[in-house]
């Protein structure tokens, strides 16, 4: 028994104990034994009648309860909130999502010293990477330290030498060199066995293996093989942002237990696994994402759908291809760059920093990557469209000087002029021209650009929220929800459902629907209570309920952190263009008025104002 090792924490199997920065955490037995078998067991799903039976001394007597509390001790102790380390699949058990080291206890932190802090993506591009057999392709760099052992090697073989200038030891000689070959040929085992960390790639390659079809569904097999081809399709055109080389291998007939050969057989780094029953619920379909090199699973989910609803297939192969990109996104980004990165490699690290919420620190980080992969290639698609919505973001959001809005679009404009005659079909670089006409305040044009996107793709989450926050700027707030809410549908888990639900909450707002509006809101402040934008809003839908001592609160708190807000910050940031959207915000400005927001001063462009357009 060994240690296991998983998203910064360390398990000593052996000797009992989970610990994280060198620090032991509290865990109680029973728990530990759970968190053991599941990791163990890393990305496949385990129900919950093998964790009673396989963890528990008296399973007869042991109910589901007693295993939901070991599942939230656990949780607990790892301070998981999001559920993302261990995923719970209703009705049927768990599964340990993030993948997962086994190390001999000889070469576990806990038996030596507390493991070191990983630097942050940022501190590894402002510092030199050690060069290796890898460069920038992303094999396997240089093989892990094994110190110790070089050091018996070395001192084995010296001892071999002068038994060797003795004759007469010639037996003892014997006995110190078979010593040696056997401990060079353990190094080469746990060389094998534990394969050096990848660094990152410039373009992350991806192959689905076919979908293996089980249970009693007479054309299992059709069903497997069309599912297959959807998710492969879905793969390969669906915008990223970031180049990935995806693999078919509808025919591939190799092992799918062997990872590694399976990876070299197709020159991929990662490998799709799925499979597909049907169910009285409908068919169930499980994916794991592997890393082919290591075997080691990055990332695993269960959905379901119901196959006699119309298109409901392709929609869940939509899905899946888009929480396949992201999570090779997550896991690349979290790699070493090589010695040499090449342009693809900072656009992951872009990418990476933009994922999620449009903090202002996140967007100047992501700009920073751009601008170096644009630098290496100036023809890099993902460089000049990542670089080019961080720019929009700035003046969207109102993050830098009024003056400076000109500039930052004029760079903006550029880069996707040259991007769109690389690529004029990509729908993401549609929905990035749409966002830029939103920043210029050519509103009626940037609702035909996210429409363009959405021809060109009609399953593209990003671009029918853009289009549900557009209409809100031609009069069509109406319409809002009902994009954003097939968005949602489309990308349940999406990172920037908290601006999503941000934007349904504000048009429903416009519409004098403060209940409905409060409740997209807080949805919004649930997902992510750090981002600022939420919190004036919500001041208006309570004032639009006649919740008075709730919304004076929300406006105290965003007073608090934006002491310059102000009705002319709002202006700036909520312009008043269509004859439309006039009265709908001047209904708005009277509530916050009467919540006490001052006319004046005057908005100081180098503060933020907590708006978001």
């Amino acid at each position: 028994m060994g240690v296991l090792r998983f998203e910064g924490f360390t398990l000593d199997v052996a000797g009992g104990v989970l610990m994280r920065d060198g620090k032991p955490l509290a865990l109680r037995r029973q728990p530990f034994k759970v968190l053991v078998y599941l990791a163990e067991r890393s990305g496949r799903l385990v129900s919950n009648k093998e964790l009673i039976d396989k963890c528990w001394d008296n399973p007869k007597h042991t109910s589901i309860n007693s295993l939901a509390q070991c599942v939230r001790a656990i949780r607990e102790a790892l301070g998981e909130t999001e559920h993302d380390i261990i995923r719970t699949v209703h009705g049927q058990g768990y599964v340990f999502a993030p993948p997962v080291l086994a190390m001999l206890p000889e070469q576990s932190p806990v038996a030596a010293q507390p493991e070191a802090p990983t630097a942050s993506p940022a501190t590894q591009a402002a510092q030199p990477q050690p060069a290796g057999p890898q460069g920038s392709s992303g094999a396997p760099a240089a093989a892990p330290a094994l110190a110790p052992l070089r050091e018996a090697l070395s001192l084995l073989g010296e001892m071999a030498h002068r038994v060797l200038r003795r004759k007469r030891h010639a037996l003892a000689a014997g006995i110190v060199l078979t010593t040696v070959l056997l401990v060079g040929g353990w190094a080469v085992w746990t060389w094998a066995a534990y394969p050096a960390e990848l660094t990152m790639a410039a373009v992350p390659s991806i192959a689905l293996l076919p979908i293996k079809a089980t249970g009693d569904e007479p054309n299992r097999s059709d069903v497997a093989a069309a599912l297959t081809s959807e998710i492969e399709t879905e793969l390969s055109r669906m915008p990223r942002g970031f180049d990935m080389r995806v693999r078919l291998a509808p025919g591939y007939k190799g092992r799918f237990d062997q990872p590694r050969t399976a990876g070299r057989d197709l020159g991929v780094r990662y490998l799709v696994l799925c499979s597909v029953r049907r169910d009285s619920d409908g068919r169930h379909v499980t994916v794991q994402l592997v890393e082919a090199e290591s075997g080691r699973a990055v990332w695993a989910e269960p959905f379901v759908y119901n196959p006699d609803v119309s298109h409901a297939q392709s929609r869940l192969a939509a899905r899946i291809a888009r929480m396949l990109q992201g999570q090779v996104l997550r896991a690349e980004s979290r790699r070493p760059l090589p010695a040499r990165p090449q342009a693809g490699q900072y656009v992951i690290l872009g990418r990476a920093h933009m994922v999620g919420e449009r903090a202002m620190e996140a967007n100047r980080q992501a700009m920073a990557y751009f601008d170096k992969g644009r630098a290496i290639d100036p023809n890099s698609v993902p460089a000049l469209q990542g670089g080019a919505r961080v720019r929009v973001n700035k003046v969207l959001n109102r993050w830098l000087p009024r003056e400076e809005w000109g500039r930052l679009l004029d760079e903006a404009d550029d880069a996707i002029k040259r991007a769109m005659a690389l690529e004029p079909n990509d729908a993401g670089m549609h929905v990035l021209r749409g966002a830029y006409l939103r920043a210029r305040d050519k509103d009626a044009e940037a609702v035909k650009a996210f429409e363009r996107a959405l021809e060109l793709y009609p399953d593209y989450p990003l671009a029918i929220a853009e289009l549900g926050r557009a209409k809100i700027e031609v009069g069509l707030a109406h319409e809002t929800e009902g994009y954003i809410k097939a968005a949602l549908s489309l990308s349940p888990k999406e990172p920037y459902g908290t601006v999503w639900y941000y934007w349904a909450g504000m048009a429903e707002a416009h519409l004098g629907r403060f209940q409905s509006a409060r409740n997209w809101l807080l949805q919004a402040r649930n997902a992510n209570r750090s981002y600022p934008n939420v919190v004036p809003w919500l001041a208006v839908a309570h004032a639009g309920l006649g919740e008075w001592t709730e919304a004076r609160a929300y406006m105290d708190e965003h007073r608090k952190n934006f002491p310059r807000f102000s009705m002319a910050s709002w202006r700036l940031a909520m312009p008043q263009r269509h004859p439309d959207v006039i009265p709908q915000r001047q209904r708005i400005e009277a509530l916050l008025r009467q919540l006490g927001v001052p006319e004046r001063p005057p908005p100081d462009d180098k503060v933020q104002t907590g708006l978001v357009q």
